[in-house]
Parts: structure tokens; sequence; C-alpha cells
């Protein structure tokens, strides 16, 4: 009988002050580099794995089990893993649920994404949350050089434009009167799972779409969806959803929440490690209780306690605060049938605490159109 003995090789993980994690692995694939950024996560790993938020970003899972339940493509959020890669502590190789339809490392290794278990997930998380998130990268049998010179070339999270082509590149589609349009930052399929489920058609909307054009398409509504990257890097888009408030009522999410923000004058910025996980509160003005939401994001709007008079779009507040550490978690510009939350409420994975928050925005719809 053929001998089978599995070989490990060392696994490093380096940014470019040369602070390093290392493990062992049976895994091969090429060296790469993202954000490294730490998610809590304990279920939702195929939702998490496609959602294009991640797209850029090496994900550190705190689980100790990744993906023991295999993964289904009813639950992906788009077509493919969009992530850098993918580490912890072990990842499953036979998953056992009768809604598998492969194993988590057999779907990553078909889209030739890196993963690997063998790293002290605690000892990266304590590390991202004492020195905040950095530019990383990942390889298997590889030189520390090597590693980092790669960095040198990386593309930096910070100024990372990859929402622009995070999209589905819709084409264009004449068929939009009545419809709520997404614009495609990187939409998750949640969202249109969402209007859909509300009985509304939605259509998605290229990320540079001109303003004169989204109210030509005479629709509903608009949701800035959520997406990848620096917002403050999307000039153009911030521009144009400038000179749509007010004029078509606004729904804004995760990234669509700093777009909304930028382009009422507000300010984003960096975080030290962000929010990336399926169990942050947060505390919704007209909600009675705390909410569950699902969160992936490493910019937030600097705070804002009271309300603040713009020119044009008429009294801007606060509308959500994360209680974790009470960074704004929304804004709302009712005067301009516009807000925004820094969540994602269409969960994807979590809790469907966050569905309420549609409510605001089906209101507003319905108090522009008619009900037929």
């Amino acid at each position: 009988m053929k001998d089978t003995k599995l070989v490990y090789k060392k696994v490093l993980l380096i940014n470019e002050v040369g602070d390093e994690f290392t493990a062992l692995s049976t895994e091969e694939f090429k060296p790469i580099t993202g954000e490294l950024i730490f998610n809590t996560a304990m279920t939702g790993f195929a939702e998490i794995l496609t959602d294009p938020s991640y797209i850029n970003q090496i994900i550190n899972f705190t689980s100790s089990h990744i993906g023991n339940y295999g993964v289904t493509k009813s639950d992906f959020e788009s077509s493919k893993p969009k992530i850098q890669a993918a580490i912890g502590n072990s990842f499953s190789y036979k998953p056992s649920s009768w809604r598998s339809e492969m194993s988590i490392t057999d779907w990553l290794k078909e889209y030739e994404i890196p993963f690997t278990g063998g790293f002290d997930s605690r000892m990266i998380t304590t590390y991202l949350r004492n020195n905040g998130s950095s530019m990383f990268a990942l390889g298997v049998d590889v030189k520390k050089h090597d590693l980092t010179n790669l960095l040198k070339k990386a593309k930096n999270i910070i100024g990372d434009d990859s929402a622009i082509t995070a999209g589905k590149n819709s084409k264009e589609n004449n068929d939009t009167k009545g419809k709520v349009g997404i614009l495609d930052l990187g939409s998750k399929n949640s969202i249109e799972k969402v209007l859909e489920d509300n009985n509304f058609e939605a259509i998605l909307l290229n990320s540079e779409t001109e303003p004169n054009k989204i109210l030509n398409y005479d629709l509903k509504g608009l949701i800035i969806s959520n997406g990848p990257g620096d917002p403050r890097s999307l000039l153009k888009i911030i521009r144009n959803i400038e000179n749509l408030i007010g004029k078509i009522p606004i729904f804004g999410i995760c990234l669509g929440h700093q777009i909304l923000s930028l382009a009422c004058g507000l300010i984003v910025e960096k975080m030290k490690f962000g929010h990336h996980g399926s169990n942050h509160p947060v505390k919704v003005e007209g909600i009675d209780n705390a909410i569950i939401t699902s969160q992936n994001h490493g910019f937030s709007v600097s705070d804002f306690s009271d309300s603040l008079k713009h020119d044009k779009f008429g009294h801007i507040s606060s509308y959500a605060v994360n209680l974790y550490d009470n960074t704004n978690a929304g804004i709302s510009i009712w005067s301009s049938n516009a807000y925004s939350v820094q969540f994602h409420p269409e969960a994807g994975p979590g809790t469907n605490d966050g569905l309420k928050v549609f409510e605001p925005f089906f209101k507003m719809i319905k108090g522009t159109y008619a009900e037929e």
C-alpha cells in the first residue's frame, strides 16, 4: 500500500514592520497580501466568505472550528469567495450537516483561496486589538524578505477603491420604473432578498451611475449597498450621492452609510481594528430594545452628539450607536428622506433583529408612491 503520510510545512504571516505569526499546515498556496482582521462569528462562514465587503482582507476566525457544517450555495452572498485568505485554529475537511453540498476546504481550493488552520487565533486577535489592523502577507515555506517585499507592492486598505468594481457590473436596463435601485458597490444577495420578501422589485445599478440617469429611471427609492475598501477614496460616488439627497428616498448600508455621511460633509476615519462579527449590539432610534447585528467595517463616522443643520439637506442626527464602543452606527436626515446604518440589517449571517431597520425606507417609499 502506498505511503500517504501528510507533510507539514511552515506557514508565515508577517507585516511590514516584521511582526509575525506562524503555523504548520499541509496546505499549499501562493503568497498573498491583505488587511488582517479578526471575525468573531461562530456560524455563517459561507456568507462571510462570499461577502464582497471582505475584498482585500485576510480573515482570522476566532471560532475554534471553521466549516464543520460545510457550505450550501443558497447561503452565498455572491457567486464565489471574495476574501484574500482565511486562517484560524482548524478547518473542517469532513462536514456534518444534511444541508452541506461541499466541504469548506474543497470549496476554497476550487477557487484557489488560501486557507489554513494551525494558527493561535487568540494570540492574533489580541495582537490586532492592541496594535490595530494592518496589511499582512501570508505564504507557505517562504522567506520573510520575500513576503515583506510583496507587501511593499500590495494594494493598501487605505485608499482602496475596490468598491468601484466590486459589484456585478449590471447591464443597462430600461425596465426600471417603480423598482428599488441598489447602487452596487459589492451588494450582498440578502439585500435583494429582503426587498423581494417585502414585494419590491430590485434593480442593481453600477457604482458610478450618474445622478440624472438614476432620477430618470423613476425608481421608488435607492439603497447604497455595502462594499469593500476605503470610502474616502470614492470621490465620484460621494459627489453623485450628494446630488441625489432630497430627490429620492435613500437608505445606506455599511459602506453606503459612510458614503451618505461623507456626502453630507461628515468625517469618516479608519478604526483601530474595526467591527467584524455577527454579535454586535446596537441601539437604534425608535426601537425600544438593543438589536444584535452583523458587522464588517474598518472605518466609521466620527461621532457627533448633537443634531447638525445642513444648508441643503436639513437636520442630520445620530440614528444608531454601537453599544460595544459607542461609535456611530447610523445617521438620519428625515427632512431629505435619507438615512443609513453601519451594520447589515439584512443579516446574512446573523440574527433577523435588523430587518425592522428597513421599515423607515419602505415608509418613505409609500409616502412618495401611492399604494396600488
